[in-house]
C-alpha cells in the first residue's frame, strides 16, 4: 500500500467507525476487505469472521443477493430485506478498484423505526373519512387513502405516479370552481359525477422542511354534500320565512307611515303615540329579518360588495349625522378626529357604513351612565383603522373572546332589558373580513370598549366611479309601478303620486310589457318575485326590447337577489319593505337626470364640488360629481356629460391629460369643456388649453359661475 494511503486508512476507519450506518467494503474478487462496527451490530456477524472471508459467508442471502446483482450489472442498487425481526435497507454502490476490476461499497441502514412510524401514520390517514392524497417535491401522488379512492372512483394504483395538475384524469368536473389562495393553500370544489352527484371541498396544503422549502404536498378531500344541502334547506327556508314576514310588513310599516305624515287626516297625540311604538316595532323586527338575510346570504356567497376607493373621513360623517338627534337629545357629543391626508381605502361603500351604524349604535345603547362617543381612524401599515371608543360597562376577557360569533350576546341585566339577536357584530365582522379587512375590540371592565376595524389601502389602479344625481326641486313625470300585491302596489303608488308623479299599475309580465310600451314611463318599479319569479324573465325582456331597454327598472324585493338583477340590467335594488324616503329619493335622482342635462364636476377641492353641485342641481341639472382626473374619465364613461367642469391640478391623472383624452376620442370630443384653475397656467402644455371651450380663473361666485356655464351649453348646443 502507498505511503499516502497508509496515512489515510487510519481516518477512513475513525470515520467508518463513527458512522450510524453499517458499511462494507467488497473487492472485486467478492472478498470483504472492511466492516466498520454498526455493520457487526446489524448483521449479528463479527468483524473478525467477516473480514477477508467471501461474500457468501455473511450468510444474509438478500443482502448477498443485491450486492452480487449490483456487482454483475455495474450498477448503483437499493434493496430491502428483513432480518431478525428487523426492516433494513442496503445501497450497493459500485467502484473501480485501482488493481482493476469492479468492487462495491455496502451501506446498511435500520429502517425498522422509520417504517413502523410509516404505517402508522398510513394506517391513520387510511382510516380517515376524509380523502388524502399526498404529492411529492415533483408534484406526483405517492400516497392514496382508500377515501380519496373512494370519492374519485379510482384505486391507488391508477394514481400513484400521476403529476397534481393532472385533475382531468380523476373523472371529476370542475365548474363550477373557486380556488383561494393564501400563500400555502389552494381551496377548490369539485363535483364528482360517477356513480352519483358529490359536491366535494378539495384543500392542497403544501409540506414544508425545517429550512422552510417545499417537499411536497397534501390535497385533502372532503364530502360536503350532506352540508351543502342543509345549507341550501336553511337558505330557502330562512327566504320563505322572511317572504312570509315582510309582505304584511310591508303593508304594516308603509301606511303607519302614511298615517303619521297625515295622508289619512289629523290624528291625535294619543293615537300618533300609540302609532309611534307600533311602527318602532316593526322596525326592529325588519331589522330582525335583515339581519336574518344578512347572515344567509353571507354564508351562501350571494351578498353583493362594490369595491371601491373610499374617503372613510366622508362615511364616518354620514353615519355620525344619522345619531346626531340621539345624542343631542341624550345631552351626549360624538367626538370625530380623522387626518386629513388620511389615504382613501378599498370597500363597499354601503356596507361599511352598516358597519359604522352598528358600532355607533351599540356605543349608545350599552353605555347607560351617559358619556362621549369618539370616533378616530388613522393609517396603520398598509391598511386604514377605523375606531368607536365608548365610555360605558367595558366588556370581560372571556366575552371579547366570543363577542363576534353568531347569537352571542353579553349576559347582562342591560343587555337584556336592550334585546337584540346577537348578530350584528358577526355580521360586520362578515363584512369587513370579505372585504379583506378584519375587525376586533379592546375593552376594560367598567371603563368601556373600542371597537375597530381595518380595511386595506386602496390600489392605485382602484376607481370610484362617480354617481349621477338628478336636480333638486319639482319631480314628475310617468312612473310603471309593476307588482302582484294590490297592496303593496297601491303604497307604492300612493308615495309616487303624492311626489308629483303620474303612476301606472302592472300585475302580471303580460300587462307590464304592455304599459311600458303604451304609457312609455320615465322608470319602472319592479317586484322581481312577481308570479312566483317570473318578474327576472320580465326584466329580461324589458332590457332586450330596443323600446324599452334604456327605460331605468329599479327592482324591489322581498327575497335578496341584487347580483342577479344587476346582472339583468336594473338600475338600482331596494328591498322591502320599502323606505319611503330612500323610494322617493331614488326614483327623484332617475328621472332629473334622465330629463336634465348632465354636468360632470371634476375638482379635488370637496368644497367646491359641493358648492358647484347643490347650484347645479338648483338650476335643474344632474350632476356627477368626480375628485380626481381618473374617476373623471370613469364617470364619462358611464354617461357622455352635456359639459363638464374641469379643474387643472388634480391627483392621478391631471386636467390637462383629462382634457387631452377626452378630445382624442371622437365620442366625447365635442362635449364642452370649462377649465376651472386657480394657479398659473402650464404654458409648456398651452396647446391643449385651447381645446377648451372657456377658462375661468379661481376663486368665483358659484351662481354667476354657472350661469356661465349655462351660456356655454346653450351656446356649443345650437
Amino acid at each position: 500500500m502507498p505511503e499516502d494511503d497508509r496515512r489515510a486508512y487510519p481516518h477512513i476507519r475513525a470515520l467508518m467507525a463513527g458512522s450510524r450506518e453499517g458499511m462494507i467494503v467488497i473487492t472485486p474478487d467478492r472478498v470483504v476487505r472492511l466492516m466498520n462496527e454498526r455493520a457487526e451490530d446489524l448483521l449479528g456477524f463479527g468483524r473478525g469472521e467477516a473480514m477477508g472471508a467471501t461474500l457468501d459467508s455473511l450468510a444474509v442471502p438478500d443482502l448477498v443477493g443485491s450486492v452480487t446483482a449490483a456487482l454483475d450489472a455495474g450498477v448503483m442498487a437499493m434493496a430491502g430485506y428483513d432480518l431478525g425481526g428487523r426492516e433494513y435497507t442496503c445501497a450497493v454502490t459500485p467502484y473501480d478498484d485501482p488493481d482493476g476490476g469492479t468492487g462495491a461499497v455496502v451501506t446498511i441502514r435500520d429502517d425498522s423505526e422509520v417504517t413502523r412510524a410509516r404505517r402508522q401514520w398510513e394506517a391513520v390517514l387510511s382510516s380517515t373519512s376524509d380523502g388524502l392524497l399526498v404529492f411529492d417535491a415533483d408534484g406526483r401522488i405517492t400516497f392514496v387513502n382508500p377515501a380519496a379512492e373512494r370519492f374519485l372512483g379510482r384505486g391507488a394504483e391508477t394514481l400513484i405516479g400521476l403529476v397534481a395538475d393532472t385533475w382531468s384524469l380523476f373523472d371529476v368536473q370542475t365548474d363550477p370552481e373557486t380556488v383561494e389562495r393564501d400563500g400555502t393553500a389552494q381551496l377548490r370544489e369539485i363535483q364528482v359525477e360517477k356513480p352519483e352527484h358529490r359536491t366535494m371541498d378539495v384543500r392542497v396544503d403544501r409540506v414544508l422542511d425545517d429550512r422552510g422549502n417545499a417537499v411536497g404536498s397534501i390535497a385533502t378531500i372532503r364530502d360536503v354534500t350532506i352540508e351543502r344541502e342543509a345549507t341550501q334547506m336553511k337558505n330557502e327556508f330562512v327566504s320563505t320565512v322572511s317572504h312570509e314576514l315582510r309582505t304584511p310588513l310591508t303593508s304594516i310599516k308603509g301606511y303607519i307611515d302614511l298615517i303619521l305624515d297625515g295622508e289619512a287626516g289629523d290624528i291625535s297625540e294619543i293615537q300618533r303615540e300609540f302609532l309611534g311604538i307600533v311602527k318602532e316595532n316593526s322596525d326592529r323586527l325588519v331589522e330582525l329579518i335583515n339581519d336574518m338575510l344578512d347572515i344567509s346570504r353571507i354564508e351562501s356567497g350571494r351578498i353583493v360588495l362594490k369595491i371601491e376607493p373610499l374617503d372613510l373621513g366622508e362615511r364616518i360623517a354620514g353615519a355620525v349625522n344619522t345619531f346626531r338627534a340621539v345624542v343631542d337629545q341624550q345631552g351626549r357629543t360624538i367626538s370625530v378626529d380623522v387626518p386629513d391626508d388620511l389615504p382613501r381605502a378599498a370597500g363597499d361603500p354601503d356596507r361599511i357604513g352598516q358597519v359604522l351604524i352598528n358600532f355607533i349604535s351599540n356605543a349608545i345603547k350599552y353605555s347607560p351612565a351617559g358619556g362621549d362617543i369618539e370616533l378616530g381612524a388613522a393609517r396603520v401599515d398598509s391598511a386604514v383603522r377605523v375606531s368607536v371608543r365608548d365610555h360605558g360597562l367595558g366588556i370581560s376577557p372571556e366575552n371579547q373572546a366570543q363577542l363576534f360569533t353568531k347569537f352571542y350576546r353579553v349576559d347582562t341585566s342591560l343587555t337584556r332589558e336592550i334585546g337584540g339577536t346577537g348578530l350584528g357584530l358577526s355580521i360586520c365582522k362578515s363584512i369587513v373580513e370579505l372585504l379583506g379587512g378584519r375587525v376586533g375590540v379592546d375593552s376594560v371592565e367598567g371603563e368601556g370598549s373600542t371597537f375597530w376595524f381595518e380595511l386595506p389601502l386602496a390600489a392605485p389602479e382602484l376607481v370610484r366611479t362617480p354617481s349621477l344625481e338628478g336636480p333638486l326641486g319639482s319631480p314628475g313625470g310617468r312612473i310603471l309601478v309593476v307588482d302582484d300585491s294590490e297592496q303593496a302596489a297601491n303604497l307604492i303608488a300612493t308615495y309616487l303620486t303624492r311626489r308629483g308623479y303620474e303612476v301606472r299599475k302592472a300585475s302580471t309580465p303580460e300587462d307590464a310589457l304592455v304599459a311600458a310600451l303604451e304609457f312609455e314611463p320615465r322608470v319602472i318599479t319592479l317586484d322581481v318575485m312577481l308570479d312566483e319569479g317570473a318578474g327576472f324573465g320580465l326584466l329580461q325582456q324589458l332590457k332586450n326590447d330596443p323600446r324599452t331597454k334604456d327605460i331605468p327598472v329599479v327592482v324591489l324585493s322581498i327575497i335578496c337577489d341584487e347580483g342577479k338583477s344587476s346582472r339583468l340590467g336594473a338600475t338600482r335594488y331596494l328591498e322591502k319593505p320599502i323606505d319611503k324616503a330612500k323610494l322617493v329619493g331614488v326614483i327623484d335622482g332617475l328621472v332629473g337626470s334622465i330629463a336634465s342635462p348632465v354636468v360632470l364636476v371634476a375638482d379635488d377641492d370637496r368644497d367646491i364640488v359641493d358648492l358647484l353641485t347643490h347650484t347645479l342641481k338648483q338650476r335643474g341639472y344632474a350632476v356627477m360629481a368626480a375628485y380626481n382626473g381618473r374617476e373623471a374619465m370613469a364617470a364619462v364613461a358611464r354617461r357622455r356629460p352635456d359639459a363638464i367642469l374641469l379643474d387643472l391640478r388634480m391627483p392621478d391623472m391631471d386636467g390637462y391629460e383629462v382634457l387631452a383624452s377626452l378630445k382624442a376620442d371622437e365620442s366625447t370630443a365635442d362635449v364642452p369643456v370649462v377649465i376651472m384653475s386657480a394657479y398659473q397656467l402650464d404654458y409648456d402644455r398651452s396647446s391643449i388649453l385651447k381645446l377648451a371651450s372657456q377658462l375661468v380663473c379661481k376663486p368665483f361666485d358659484a351662481e354667476d359661475f354657472v350661469s356661465h356655464v349655462e351660456a356655454v351649453i346653450e351656446e356649443e348646443g345650437a
